[in-house]
């Protein structure tokens, strides 16, 4: 009996979770960049990358395969230099598979790289398979409001897991 008792403790401690403090750096994978003319000799740069692997979660009993996907949207400004001024990024996480995808979470980031923009406000939404951050920048001289420029970044996954 005592053998039977060490055993089921044995097999109790095996069952609890243990966390993972392994070092598990994100990984990214650049799916493509565009240039587009914002004027006045500045433009934009944006950045489309998956932030991890897929995974397919298939349950017992069911036929079709469900895969999920994370990835980002980043829209840099730079001026006529080439030295980045600001940017706008939607992270967005994505369910697909069997002709449907769906945005299941989406969040906005906004940072000014340059001491004479200040980030305004930022947002983020998510409707259907579109994850979307807006993002607008105020431009300074002197401490004094100069300008400003309202941005989005809109990321979409296809029903086949393709980020655009």
């Amino acid at each position: 009996m005592k053998k039977i008792s060490i055993l089921l403790s044995f097999l109790l401690l095996l069952a609890i979770p243990f966390p993972s403090f392994a070092n598990n750096p994100e990984t990214t994978t650049v799916e493509n960049i565009t240039i587009e003319d914002a004027g006045n000799g500045c433009y934009y740069k944006t950045v489309i990358e998956t932030i991890s692997a897929d995974s397919a979660d298939t349950s017992i009993g069911v036929l079709s395969t469900q895969s999920t996907k994370t990835g980002r949207k980043t829209t840099y400004y730079y001026n006529a230099s080439g030295s980045v001024l600001w940017y706008v990024r939607v992270t967005g996480k994505f369910t697909y598979g069997n002709g449907t995808s769906t945005c299941t979470s989406a969040s906005a980031a906004a940072e000014a790289k340059s001491s004479s923009w200040k980030i305004a406000s930022k947002s983020s939404s998510r409707s259907g398979n579109t994850a979307k951050a807006t993002a607008t920048a105020k431009q300074y001289l002197n401490g004094a409001p100069v300008g400003s420029v309202t941005k989005s970044a809109t990321l979409k996954c296809s029903s086949t897991g393709t980020l655009s």
